[in-house]
């Protein structure tokens, strides 16, 4: 009888819960109120550090950038087209493969290779990093701080 109770008492105060949504443009998440830009598996630093990839943060982004870096923008289609860092290039995640995938590699494979997404909380150029670094690139780099920081911080955008 008590369990019955409890039941009906939790599912009374759940059924009190507003749906909320949250608006990321122009889409609309319903039900949770979390950031879009919040990933299930979150980064692993030491994982990445471990397999060969320098986790860097936007200022030494920056540094490399100038040195004419190939930057690799691992966030969804539609936000990496409104606006990525200026020059950088897509990354898609191949459902078929179960990987991502990143667009127009260079051939060189000691050439610096950037990526980023969201930031500190987003796994996309984390899992992007490490299968450029699995396929033999030598000089990758994971910027944790990712786009949001970039912009913030005024550098290229288009």
């Amino acid at each position: 009888m008590i369990s019955r109770f409890s039941n009906f008492l939790f599912v009374g105060i759940l059924s009190l819960i507003p749906l909320c949504g949250v608006e990321y443009d122009g889409e609309k998440s319903y039900m949770f109120k979390t950031k879009y830009d919040i990933c299930v598996i979150p980064p692993q630093i030491g994982e990445a550090t471990a397999k060969g990839v320098k986790v860097i943060d936007v200022e030494k982004a920056k540094n490399l950038y100038d040195q004419k870096a190939y930057f690799y923008d691992a966030r969804d289609k539609r936000h990496y087209l409104k606006q990525h860092i200026s020059g950088a290039r897509e990354v898609y995640f191949d459902v078929s493969k179960a990987e991502y995938v990143a667009a127009r590699l260079p051939v060189d494979k000691d050439e610096a290779l950037v990526f980023y997404c969201y930031g500190e909380s987003c796994a996309n150029s984390y899992e992007a990093a490490l299968a450029v670094r699995k396929s033999g690139y030598k000089n990758v780099y994971w910027l944790i701080n990712g786009f949001p920081k970039w912009k913030e911080k005024g550098y290229p955008v288009e």
